[in-house]
């Protein structure tokens, strides 16, 4: 499995000093020999610990030295002391460059060419501190809430389940400034799309600039002449848009849902005989795999579950996550699903991610550091796992649940599968 390289690839970081001396918080750190080293640490942020630190804990060192989970090795106050000792900024860089290691050395699933990315942005829960509070706003869920908000966005490879990019900033931070934020790292040769929420002139002036094709769901009042497309008996028109004297073409679409609502794209595909409406309705329904990747690492992965309470730890636990999320989608999920699929059925069937996760964590420490034995636990993890493959149904419909401005802190309802 050639994909397990991007392991190697991590490890190379953890082993390197210059990037330890880096992304470590004080020069004087990590220079004695100890049981936490920076690469025990940071693999043991990446294995998804959203329960009782010390019982992460004896988990792990049972695993690493191969003894009895009940005879301890560390406590949870020795990790807490050495966290502090790693910037968050470490997380996001791997985070970062696994990304680019993975589109340029690996094959992936593309739409005519192109990377089709999805972005959106959620609210996350965060424990409520002064530090907190200064670092992401005084948003609290009510007036005795413990529980703060803040702003998160992902950009989503939506074909391959990657999340290429993603920012965690205050609540009252703007999705579309976080969007542009992500452009440079998305680079081109991408399809980005957009939710109706993100149309502006002056995010759409942004978007075409950054010469990646697009594809934004349009709200009824979004400007005059949307409205006037709107009214118009037309339904399919290419167009410009002039911002700051300045033209750019672009394609309006309005497309009749199965439920009989109208939806109204703006695009950048303008050739009707190769992306006829029939194309962008598909198109434009694949920006759900977004919604999914959220619902993955709340439900799933319990990623609000925050151990750490400072923001460094926050951040910490939030790129180490995605990280860990990412190197399941990217190592054994096509494998799955071309395992499950060998046999002719009824219905396709893909992943169970849930299930796939749950056992990344179980072996997070033997796919790492068992380095002789990699290969044939990855190899047991793929078989074990396909055989939970679940089908995919088409042409199912749910209406959405109502949402609620308050939410529950997510350590009272929500149970981790991993």
């Amino acid at each position: 499995m050639t994909r397990s390289k991007l392991f190697d690839f991590v490890l190379n970081f953890l082993e390197d000093e210059g990037f330890i001396s880096q992304h470590k918080t004080q020069s004087k750190y990590f220079t004695r020999d100890r049981i936490w080293t920076f690469k025990t640490a940071f693999l043991f942020i990446s294995s998804f610990i959203n329960e009782r630190t010390q019982s992460s804990a004896d988990k792990f060192f049972s695993e690493m030295y191969n003894v009895p989970s009940e005879i301890r090795q560390i406590t949870a106050s020795a990790f807490s002391q050495c966290r502090d000792k790693i910037n968050y900024t470490a997380f996001q860089y791997i985070f970062e460059r696994v990304v680019k290691y993975f589109y340029s050395g690996f094959d992936f699933e593309t739409y005519h060419g192109l990377r089709l990315i999805a972005i959106d942005g959620s609210v996350f829960t965060l424990p409520k501190t002064r530090e907190t509070i200064k670092e992401f706003g005084e948003n609290v869920l009510s007036k005795k809430g413990k529980w703060i908000k803040a702003k998160v966005s992902f950009a989503t490879d939506v074909l391959n389940n990657i999340c290429v990019d993603a920012i965690i900033g205050r609540y009252k931070e703007n999705e579309m400034q976080q969007a542009e934020y992500m452009f440079d790292n998305l680079g081109k040769n991408n399809l980005l799309l957009f939710d109706r929420g993100y149309f502006s002139r002056d995010f759409f002036k942004s978007v075409c600039l950054t010469e990646n094709h697009f594809c934004f769901r349009l709200q009824s009042h979004a400007s005059k002449m949307i409205m006037d497309f709107i009214a118009s008996t037309e339904n399919d028109i290419v167009t410009e848009i002039t911002i700051d004297d300045e033209n750019f073409k672009v394609r309006l679409t309005k497309i009749l849902l199965d439920s009989g609502e109208m939806e109204y794209l703006a695009t950048s595909l303008v050739d009707m005989l190769k992306f006829p409406k029939s194309e962008l309705k598909s198109l434009y329904n694949q920006r759900w795999g977004v919604e999914e990747q959220f619902k993955d690492v709340k439900y799933a992965l319990c990623i609000e579950n925050f151990v750490g309470k400072k923001t460094n730890s926050i951040r910490q636990e939030f790129y180490a996550n995605i990280l860990s999320y990412n190197m399941a989608m990217m190592t054994c999920k096509p494998e799955i699903d071309e395992r499950s699929n060998r046999k002719a059925k009824k219905l396709k069937y893909k992943c169970n991610k849930r299930a796939l996760l749950s056992k990344l964590k179980q072996c997070i420490v033997k796919i790492y550091l068992d380095i002789d034995n990699r290969f044939e636990v990855l190899c047991n993890i793929i078989l074990s796992v396909s055989k939970e493959s679940v089908p995919i149904r088409p042409n199912r419909k749910f209406e959405r649940n109502i949402t609620y401005k308050a939410k529950v802190k997510p350590n009272n309802v929500y149970i981790s599968v991993v």
